[in-house]
């Protein structure tokens, strides 16, 4: 049996080491809002708002889109990942996960936890950054 928490915590530390080149405060905001559009509005919806960003968070949106699919493809699902590309990654969610409600769930629930857990890695790296007196990453 899989530890679905772990691999949510991995895939957290992943997103984050992908995205030190940004300011934590961008990662913290775009999975802030990843997370409340998916808890709304669910995965398709979630990974429909991670393909549309712009400004600030179309810099950090490709690493947690690309992430997400890939832990449940390769974990949940075991089938290769979508091609980072709107269409393609939502046939995926809908031919895949959207079909059959326990995956959804688990899927829904996976993606929370790792959010959640990404969102306080670059809450944790950006207060790092300010108690050295160096501020958030460039």
């Amino acid at each position: 049996m899989r530890n679905l928490d772990r691999l949510a915590a991995q895939t957290a530390q992943q997103i984050i080491a992908e995205t030190t080149g940004f300011k934590a405060s961008e990662v913290d905001n775009l999975t802030t809002k990843s997370l409340g559009v998916l808890q709304e509005n669910g995965v398709y919806a979630a990974t429909l708002f991670l393909h549309s960003r712009t400004g600030p968070d179309a810099k950090v949106a490709p690493s947690v889109r690309r992430h997400l699919l890939k832990l449940v493809a390769s974990e949940i699902i075991e089938k290769d990942p979508p091609e980072d590309k709107a269409e393609k990654a939502l046939r995926f969610v809908t031919e895949h996960i959207a079909g059959d409600l326990d995956t959804l769930f688990l899927v829904k629930q996976v993606w929370e936890q790792t959010l959640i857990y990404a969102r306080y890695g670059a809450k944790a790296r950006g207060d790092k950054r300010d108690k050295s007196g160096k501020g958030d990453l460039q």
